[in-house]
């Protein structure tokens, strides 16, 4: 700041500078104001008063001199020194957030109350206990509906895969007499699967046998029948020459008759046996479908059944946790509605109050309409509360929050905007406390300005104005 005034003087201080020729009046002037005479023929009495009235002159120059150079490096300074320039505005502390309310979600019964009213308590701080019993009854009852359907789960897999019977580690550590169990039915639904595709396919077996028989039967006949038919076609004309009598030949007739009613007798055999192996193939083929049906239905029931018992766990474990009330805020306990052990909460209904306290104030402010359009968020501020003297107790630094959107019109119609401003702490001392709806002033600092600004700005805006009157 020094450097600046040194060199604004010896830019002022240069022959050819404006100031220098401004100046030169002001030697005319100081001259004409103690001009002297400067006759010879003066006596040696007009001498020294000569003499007297130029020291005086000298002094007098001197003094205005030295006001001229104390005005222009006021002048210099006014010109570079700036000053804050603020916006104010009249506000109210404001809680930064609501009175929390803490509940019971399920109610029962007192067991333990851990804080006292007026009792300061941090977030997560445990509050009141809650006989927990019952809940955990109920969860535990849970779990074990859940590793048995986890145990049946994995039996069905097993079977619906053709797999092994491979279940959770959870179930075999926390339930083995349930792991046990599903490994029997998983062993006994297997035998009997085995059991009964086992059955159809000795009946498939037995069919096939059959029918290999019937056909080897057949084709005898028919070979029998071709013979037959052949040596009958040959003795046939030597019946006339008495060579072959009547009775061999009715008896080849009889013979081949006999081989064509065993063709066809076989031929019925064959068909009524197709029929019986086409359905020992069906059941065998129904009785895996039918047990990979039932299988895969009881499957997606327990999967089910599962999915559910984990929801209803999940809201289990989480009554257990509502069983001890802890606190959602820093904070001081406000009011406590039950006040003793074995006491019974209904269920939703207000345990305590917690007033939050903060590590900041927030001052809900009222500005001017005219100077709104300088205010920005994050915008340092600084906050004076009238109920402690700021000159001896000091002020609050902080920073713009939020800026309304629209303008507020009072009761006697003047409007104005509300600017809320952030404290960067909550207090002004150790015992001196800040609470809601205490007045505050609010300094906004909108920008910076030179002195001279300052000052020129009433004469400026006086020239704008001047002669411009209808």
């Amino acid at each position: 700041m020094a450097k600046k005034i040194y060199d604004q003087i010896g830019q002022i201080t240069k022959p050819d500078s404006i100031w220098v020729r401004l100046g030169k009046p002001v030697h005319a002037l100081v001259d004409k104001i103690v001009k002297t005479d400067t006759a010879e023929s003066r006596t040696w009495s007009e001498q020294a008063h000569d003499v007297m009235v130029e020291d005086t002159m000298l002094h007098a120059k001197l003094i205005m001199y030295g006001i001229f150079a104390i005005l222009l490096v006021l002048l210099v300074w006014a010109s570079l020194a700036q000053v804050d320039e603020v916006t104010r505005g009249e506000g109210r502390v404001i809680p930064s957030r609501q009175v929390q309310v803490v509940q019971s979600l399920d109610g029962g019964i007192v067991v333990d109350i851990l804080v006292q009213l007026g009792a300061t308590v941090k977030r997560g701080q445990p509050l009141i206990k809650i006989d927990e019993t019952r809940a955990i009854s109920s969860l535990k009852e849970n779990e074990s509906q859940y590793l048995s359907l986890r145990a049946k789960e994995a039996r069905l897999k097993a079977l619906a895969n053709g797999g092994s019977f491979n279940p959770p580690t959870e179930v075999q550590e926390k339930a083995p007499d349930t792991y046990l169990q599903e490994l029997q039915l998983f062993n006994a639904a297997r035998d009997e699967l085995n059991s009964q595709i086992n059955i159809a396919r000795d009946q498939l077996s037995q069919r096939e046998r059959e029918l290999s028989e019937v056909q080897f039967k057949k084709e005898v006949a028919i070979k029998t029948y071709d013979s037959t038919n052949k040596e009958l076609a040959a003795n046939r004309p030597l019946l006339s020459s008495g060579a072959v009598s009547e009775i061999e030949i009715l008896r080849l007739e009889r013979d081949a008759n006999r081989a064509k009613g065993d063709i066809d007798q076989a031929s019925a055999q064959m068909a009524r046996l197709t029929a019986a192996i086409s359905e020992a193939r069906r059941k065998v083929s129904e009785a895996q479908q039918s047990f990979l049906s039932k299988v895969r239905t009881d499957l997606n029931e327990t999967t089910a059944k599962i999915n559910s018992l984990t929801q209803s766990s999940l809201a289990l474990s989480d009554k257990v946790k509502q069983s001890t009330l802890t606190s959602p805020v820093n904070g001081k306990v406000s009011k406590l509605y039950y006040n003793t052990v074995g006491g019974v909460i209904q269920p939703g209904k207000e345990v305590m109050e917690v007033v939050p306290s903060d590590d900041a104030l927030v001052i809900e402010a009222k500005i001017q309409t005219k100077d709104i359009a300088f205010i920005r968020p994050q915008q340092p501020a600084v906050v004076k509360l009238t109920a402690y003297d700021y000159t001896i107790y000091g002020s609050l630094d902080g920073y713009v929050q939020d800026i309304a959107a629209d303008s507020t019109i009072d009761d006697k119609g003047n409007a104005y905007y509300v600017v809320k401003v952030r404290t960067n702490k909550n207090n002004l001392g150790d015992h001196l406390p800040i609470i809601p709806g205490m007045v505050a002033q609010v300094d906004i600092l909108t920008g910076k300005k030179t002195v001279l600004s300052y000052l020129l700005k009433p004469v400026l805006k006086a020239k704008s104005y001047a002669l411009t009157e209808r």
